[in-house]
């Protein structure tokens, strides 16, 4: 009955054929926050944060720069790019490179290297000493995420890595593109991108647990935990229904995957508007050369704050017109939220008052 029930769907388009997307409303109604924020850095595609004894650092590129001071200091360069990046107990830093190296800076393990993954997308610390992995994908790298969704790919995974040892473990896979993580006392919660949703997963347990929060209205990023207690979730573009409806025409997609250079595809983007040769979106166009904040738009800049039991309380935006968008990292340091807009080259942050905006 489900391959009836399946072409029932598309025809009638309900169910998984359903082309409609969450609203921008209640916790997530649309402001201009982010966009108010202070600068504390711009440089080209700021990536992931990181706190550790040396500072606040952001990874750009090949190296990795302090932000909290501004001494333009590099902390380290390597020979790939950096993909991941996270603090670790001892004060020192894990740094995931597109090669499928990790590298550790500062703290016991200073200098180390050992082998991850690739597409490792997000590093968190365990709370028994361990490190882990986020894996984005497992046919394609971290540059190209955009044809990852335009796939359909579910290939994702995530792993446990011994430190002393170099012993991995997966803990789940048939990930929809995971690109963040916490470790809980007996769980991790991931953010899978193409889902749109926060998944719980148990390691050893034989099925995958049921969402923590799903239906969000853009793809989720990095996620990180302040001293509160509170979740703080960066989501690095917007959902449309235009997009939804391309993922649906398989045949429109192949062509368009085979024949159209990737920054023209009708797909998200870190930042969209700045070509003309660039696809129209329903109504994302320049009216007498003013682009309106509401006008639907391949890029956004969007940070959540979620309380304990994830559930979303409050979230600060860069509208269409705005100059913050593409935010993939946010993480709180000295009372402040700092955020990562790589689609703008800006870090920036704000006062972290735990009030809704």
């Amino acid at each position: 009955m489900k391959p009836i029930a399946k072409a029932l769907d598309r025809w009638f388009g309900r169910g998984e054929a359903s082309i409609t997307t969450p609203p921008m409303d209640g916790a997530f109604r649309p402001n201009d926050l982010l966009d108010a924020a202070a600068v504390a850095l711009e440089a080209p595609k700021p990536d992931a944060l990181a706190v550790t004894t040396q500072g606040l650092l952001v990874s750009l590129g090949q190296s990795l720069r302090r932000v909290d001071k501004r001494e333009n200091k590099t902390v380290a360069s390597f020979d790939a790019e950096i993909s991941a990046l996270t603090g670790l107990p001892d004060g020192g830093a894990a740094a995931g490179l597109v090669d499928g190296r990790i590298v550790f800076i500062g703290g016991g393990n200073d200098g180390k290297t050992i082998a991850g993954k690739g597409c490792m997308t997000a590093l968190a610390p365990a709370r028994d000493g361990a490190l882990i992995l986020a894996s984005g994908s497992a046919a394609h790298g971290p540059a190209d995420w955009k044809r990852d969704l335009m796939e359909k790919s579910n290939s994702g995974s995530v792993w446990r890595i011994d430190l002393a040892t170099g012993e991995q473990t997966q803990i789940a896979g048939g990930l929809a593109y995971p690109y963040g993580l916490i470790d809980e006392r007996d769980s991790v919660v991931v953010s899978e991108s193409w889902r749109s949703a926060l998944t719980r997963i148990r390691p050893g347990a034989s099925e995958r647990a049921a969402p923590v929060l799903e239906g969000l209205p853009a793809y989720p990023a990095r996620l990180s935990r302040g001293a509160d207690g509170a979740i703080w979730l960066a989501l690095f573009a917007p959902r449309s229904q235009l997009v939804e409806f391309v993922l649906s025409e398989d045949r429109y997609r192949r062509r368009m995957l085979d024949e159209i250079d990737p920054d023209y595809w009708l797909a998200p983007n870190l930042r969209a508007g700045q070509s003309p040769l660039e696809p129209t979106q329903q109504g994302s166009v320049r009216q007498l050369g003013v682009l309106k904040p509401w006008s639907p738009s391949r890029s956004y800049g969007l940070v959540a704050r979620l309380d304990a039991a994830y559930r979303p309380v409050a979230s600060l935006h860069s509208r269409a017109n705005g100059r913050r968008h593409g935010v993939t990292s946010c993480l709180v340091f000295e009372g402040r939220v700092y955020f990562a807009a790589k689609g703008d080259g800006v870090v920036a942050s704000f006062t972290d008052t735990g009030a809704t905006p």
